[in-house]
Parts: structure tokens; C-alpha cells; sequence
């Protein structure tokens, strides 16, 4: 999943986030990992201005069609 393109969704009042997860929500970012936590997967996702972000991937809409690259790539 590492470099595809996401947009968080994330769900009100979601007691695992933060103003931050809040603030990124809608803006398009990409995976830079996922693992599990409690039994629930987690992305760490990047964005354009280099700030990365924990999402549950359940909360990100994907798109599998664009091209795969993080802000690391040329």
C-alpha cells in the first residue's frame, strides 16, 4: 500500500484522534506504512506540506488507480 494516494475521511468524534487528524481531513495524502494496533489497522500518511498523519485505514478513501509515491520520491 506504500505510496498510494488517500483522502482521510475520518469519523466525528473518533476517540483515537486528535484536532490534527481533523484538521488534514480531506486533503490528499499518501501511505507511507500501515500496521496494527489493538487489532485495528493504522496508516501513517503523508501530505504535500510533510506532515504525517495516523489514520485507521477504515477512514481512508483510496484511490488504487493513481500512481504510487510518497513526498520522498523524485
Amino acid at each position: 500500500m506504500r505510496g498510494l494516494k488517500v483522502v482521510p475521511r475520518p469519523k466525528p468524534s473518533e476517540p483515537g484522534y486528535s484536532a490534527v487528524n481533523y484538521e488534514y481531513a480531506g486533503r490528499e495524502g499518501s501511505i507511507h506504512e500501515v500496521v496494527e494496533l489493538s487489532g485495528r489497522s493504522l496508516a501513517k500518511v503523508g501530505f504535500k506540506d510533510r506532515r504525517i498523519v495516523y489514520y485507521y485505514l477504515e477512514d481512508l478513501e483510496l484511490d488504487a488507480k493513481a500512481p504510487r509515491k510518497t513526498f520522498h520520491d523524485p
